[in-house]
């Protein structure tokens, strides 16, 4: 693991630390938010959003079933979701073949979706960790990592990527 946590610190990342599924926190109003709140909330047809038919149960348990997952901390979102993909794959070629990471896409700067035009990268586009019901900001803050509300455009932002390695 201690490869990743380097790939992840090689990567710009802020903090990337190891945790068992028991540090995952969940909450089904996460989900509320993620279908009501979200900046795309009001087009269903994102390819990026939504659980794809996973139950809150569902996705709990395929968190649950995996050991180890890398959570990475990073401020800028396009950077931290290509270094989320590029562990994700190290870990899968290394021959942990459910490697699997989790966050809202951001691989790319302007994404073509938001154009009406079909993305160029669907293969590559993992989970958002919210449509799964990870309270994001109960779970790093237990680990006493920063995770506020913005309240203007000049704040710094802490994105957070999950990496699921089996």
């Amino acid at each position: 693991m201690e490869k990743y946590i380097k790939m992840a610190k090689d990567g710009k990342a802020e903090h990337a630390l190891i945790l068992s599924p028991d540090d995952i926190v969940f909450d089904r109003r996460v989900i509320l938010k993620c279908l009501w709140g979200c900046e795309n909330q009001f087009d269903s047809n994102r390819i990026k959003c939504g659980s794809r038919g996973l139950s809150f149960e569902d996705a709990q348990a395929l968190v649950r079933a995996y050991q180890r997952i890398l959570l990475i901390h990073h401020h800028d979102d396009v950077k931290m979701s290509h270094l989320a993909r590029k562990i994700e794959q190290a870990a899968f070629l290394d021959g942990h073949y459910f490697a699997s990471a989790m966050n809202y896409c951001h691989l790319c700067k302007n994404c073509r979706i938001d154009s009406g035009k079909p993305c160029h990268m669907p293969l590559k586009i993992r989970p958002c960790d919210q449509s799964f019901g990870i309270d994001v900001y109960k779970t790093v803050r237990l680990k006493g990592l920063p995770c506020n509300p913005l309240h203007s455009k000049t704040e710094t932002p802490n994105r957070y990527a999950f990496v699921m390695i089996d």
